[in-house]
């Protein structure tokens, strides 16, 4: 049996996927399959994957015959993958040598682990602009159960999604699926909200996975407004989904949360009245107050 299912989801993938693949190849593990799955595209990325067909253990291609979607793909992609655990990849990214080596480390040892997740860098070419998330960044360790679906709630996720491993068998087991109700925005989160309530999640402070954020990516999160609008819905669903979980005060810093990061998507005038509106409506709000300075800081 195959220790580990990397499942790669494609969608116009042709223009980064071969390194992804070349990463994939490096690695120290080599216990693994590849499934991808191209969601309705015709573009190269088959042909490229063919490519690499003899040098994985087993290489598997699914397709959808129209674009499904981000979430309805990884569901397939679960359903299709053997291995014991499953380890997410994406068609932009980079993974480090030791990414899968030092999940299955953690999940073989620890029983009681049901994800574990890493550091990822966010690059421009081999220009590195930041680490995400700050919490393992700094050498502390996720919180479990509902501290740790708080921590993803309030402050938005902090798990890295696309260096994601988890077992199959909590997954199964609990009915887990990935949602296609925020599109392709937001599917990871809600996923790992539902999973840090069954199941402990571990952070390996380890760089795992180097994140392409040039600023002529073609992405879906860079539609800004589409993003905010499923992240305000996403808050409130769950919010109605989780009422002994979420109460009026964490969902209204959650909320507030979201505020920050539409402030300081907008530049120019947009930032300043979008900034006034907000601190107007939460005046005794300090974010909003470390937002400015920042942004001050920034232009001196």
């Amino acid at each position: 049996m195959i220790k580990v299912s990397v499942i790669l989801p494609i969608y116009n993938g042709e223009a980064t996927l071969s390194n992804t693949l070349d990463s994939l190849v490096a690695q120290t593990f080599k216990d693994f399959e590849v499934i991808a799955c191209i969601d309705g595209t015709t573009d190269k990325s088959e042909s490229i994957l063919k490519d690499y067909a003899l040098k994985f253990k087993k290489l598997s291609i699914l397709h959808n015959t129209i674009n499904r979607g981000l979430g309805p793909t990884m569901n397939r992609l679960v359903y299709n993958a053997s291995g014991t655990y499953i380890a997410v990849a994406e068609q932009d990214d980079y993974y480090y040598p030791e990414r899968l080596q030092l999940q299955v480390d953690v999940l073989d040892k620890n029983l009681e682990i049901g994800l574990v997740s890493g550091i990822a860098e966010f690059k421009s070419g081999d220009q590195v602009h930041g680490q995400f998330p700050g919490l393992l960044v700094h050498g502390k360790q996720y919180p479990r159960g509902v501290d740790m679906f708080l921590l993803n709630y309030k402050y938005h996720i902090k798990v890295v999604n696309s260096c994601m491993m988890f077992r199959k068998s909590v997954h199964v087991e609990n009915g887990l699926y990935f949602t296609q109700h925020y599109p392709s925005i937001s599917v990871d989160w809600t996923y790992v909200l539902r999973f840090s309530l069954l199941s402990n999640i571990h952070g390996i402070h380890n760089v795992l996975v180097g994140l392409d954020r040039r600023s002529d990516r073609d992405s879906v999160t860079s539609n800004k407004q589409k993003q905010f609008k499923a992240t305000r819905e996403l808050l409130r669903a769950f919010a109605y989904e989780y009422p002994d979980i979420i109460n009026k005060e964490v969902y209204n810093y959650a909320m507030r949360s979201q505020y920050v990061l539409e402030i300081s998507s907008k530049s120019g005038i947009s930032y300043i009245m979008t900034w006034l509106f907000y601190f107007i409506k939460y005046p005794f709000e300090k974010r909003y107050i470390a937002s400015i300075k920042k942004r001050l800081l920034q232009k001196l």
